[in-house]
């Protein structure tokens, strides 16, 4: 089993896969990979060996492998020619078997994946205030921020220190936590210790909810600069959000340096393009200001992305997916 996990896996890596499905019917289990934003059929297996191949994967994950009645997460390291942690995540099915993704993420962060502009960089210069990154699973969240994590310490020799949920990717000389309930290592008491840690940049992994939210705009108001991630579909929803959490439209002015919503598109050539829209602090006030309208001169992600229709950078079919 060992060796036709390997081979699926090694392939996946080869080929830039990000994701490994194994989707289970009433005769047989098929293997698809999520290659770039596709998911392409692999090959089928019989039933019986997939639940070896199944558990293989619960046992080295550190799941229950006695278990197929719960949803479950673990992960391992997975070393081909370079290191990856796997993830591996289980579903429970009305058919009796589980579905199960392997999430493949090199264990260092590649610094070239995403190429992102002057516009972004230069608010890294910024001493304090806070840095929300916006846009579905899969838009590049993560990596746009570890981007400027590494922009940070190498080219203006900033502290680092970050919380995560967990760590996915390291990054050499920053410092990285990972989130442990059991341990009581949370978002809230880690941030806490942080603070007392002298650190220049704190990137926080997520905001999930209201009291997250309230201690990083305290941090962000406290002379530190916060980089951190949100779900959200459009800049201005970021914004609800956080109203919506409790937050005050008047720390919401004073935190908020700047606002990236983004999506990580195909284009016509099969290369990998990072499109997103930015609001800028003057755009936070203006649109707190006037009940909840942008200004005229906001470049909305549709604008940019019928802008790359009309160059022949995407398809429609690409613009529809994408459009808000």
């Amino acid at each position: 089993m060992q060796l036709l996990l390997d081979h699926v896996i090694q392939y996946a890596i080869n080929h830039e896969a990000s994701d490994i499905h194994f989707i289970p019917n009433q005769s047989q289990v098929d293997v698809k990979l999520r290659v770039k934003d596709t998911l392409k059929y692999f090959d089928t297996l019989n039933l019986d060996t997939y639940q070896k191949i199944l558990t293989l994967l619960k046992f080295k994950a550190g799941l229950d492998v006695s278990s197929r009645h719960k949803a479950q997460s673990g992960r391992y390291i997975y070393e081909f020619e370079n290191l990856f942690y796997l993830r591996i995540s289980t579903l429970p099915l009305n058919l009796g078997t589980e579905s199960c993704v392997i999430r493949i993420t090199p264990q260092l962060f590649q610094t070239d994946k995403i190429q992102t502009s002057n516009d972004i960089r230069n608010i890294m210069e910024k001493k304090q205030g806070l840095i929300l990154f916006s846009g579905p699973t899969g838009a590049g969240k993560s990596t746009l921020m570890y981007q400027m994590v590494v922009y940070a310490k190498e080219k203006l020799n900033l502290n680092i220190i970050t919380i995560e949920d967990p760590v996915e990717q390291l990054v050499n000389g920053v410092t990285q936590i990972s989130v442990n309930e059991k341990a009581d290592i949370t978002y809230g008491s880690s941030l806490k210790a942080i603070l007392r840690c002298d650190p220049d940049v704190i990137l926080i992994g997520e905001i999930r909810d209201g009291l997250i939210a309230k201690d990083v705009i305290q941090a962000s108001l406290s002379g530190h600069l916060v980089l951190s991630t949100i779900h959200a579909n459009d800049c201005q929803g970021v914004l609800l959000r956080l109203i919506e959490m409790g937050i005050t439209q008047q720390d919401l002015t004073q935190a908020l340096n700047l606002i990236v919503n983004q999506r990580l598109i195909t284009t016509n050539t099969d290369e990998r393009r990072l499109v997103y829209e930015t609001m800028t602090k003057d755009d936070i006030g203006y649109f707190l200001n006037h009940d909840f309208a942008l200004p005229k001169t906001f470049k909305s992600l549709n604008d940019k992305l019928y802008e790359l229709q009309k160059e022949g950078e995407i398809d429609e079919h690409t613009l529809r997916k994408y459009q808000k």
